[in-house]
């Protein structure tokens, strides 16, 4: 009994043997890898989508929402304090002003006598609260020759002023003063000292840059009354403003 049961055995393990080889058939041959690296070079590799893309924004809409954004604007600056009609720190309106210049001064003694002089003049003018009208103080000093003598003549006057601002920087104003004069040499006409005033104008220039400085050209005429008579006489004055 066992014989045949070997013999049946092997039988049915060789047609198993027989069936898978049928099965399976040939094998083909592999393809070259240098192919394979090629076609797969070739074919653009999909990107894995990460994030959903995002929608297109309409420029117009963009636009509309930057221009309904309100715009801040820094607060403006409080304007300048004023004091009287004139800005305090603009054109250099100062209450205070100092004056010192030159001097030219032809005197008219007597008819068809006069003596050209020449001196100084100095001036303190005061605004009060920087307005257009002040108060001012003079002193003129020249100094000249008459018959072989050296002459000079003295005033020392007060007043008011007013002024004007001009554009460009400059001021115009006139004033009118009255004071005490004084002439040396002694004459055998009269006196050495008369009643004096002065009546005139002129102008003040300041540039961009010249906060407390300024340029002055002034023509006076001078009144006296020396020996007995009146004098009417002529001076003229450049030089320099301090404002403070």
């Amino acid at each position: 009994m066992k014989c045949p049961a070997v013999v049946l055995g092997v039988v049915l393990f060789a047609s198993t043997v027989s069936a898978q080889s049928s099965f399976n058939g040939p094998r083909l041959p592999a393809a070259p890898a240098a192919a394979v690296t090629g076609e797969l070079a070739s074919a653009p590799a999909a990107e894995p989508l990460l994030f959903a893309e995002a929608s297109p924004v309409r420029a117009d809409a963009a636009f509309t929402a930057v221009a309904a954004a309100p715009v801040a604007f820094p607060e403006a600056e409080p304007a300048a304090a004023q004091q009287g009609p004139f800005p305090i720190g603009t054109r250099g309106f100062y209450n205070w002003q100092l004056y010192a210049g030159y001097t030219f001064f032809n005197f008219y003694e007597v008819p068809n006598l006069h003596n050209v002089e020449n001196g100084v003049d100095m001036s303190v003018t005061y605004y009060p609260g920087g307005g257009w009208i002040g108060g001012e103080g003079d002193l003129m000093a020249t100094l000249g020759s008459q018959s072989g003598y050296a002459s000079t003549f003295t005033l020392a006057s007060g007043g008011v002023r007013f002024r004007w601002e001009a554009p460009r920087g400059t001021q115009l104003w006139v004033h009118g003063l009255i004071g005490r004069s004084h002439f040396l040499p002694q004459t055998a006409y009269g006196g050495q000292s008369a009643l004096g005033y002065v009546m005139g104008g002129g102008i003040d220039v300041s540039r961009a840059g010249w906060r407390r400085l300024a340029l002055r050209l002034e023509v006076d005429a001078v009144g006296t009354r020396f020996f007995g008579t009146y004098q009417y006489s002529p001076k003229v004055s450049a030089g320099v403003i301090f404002k403070f």
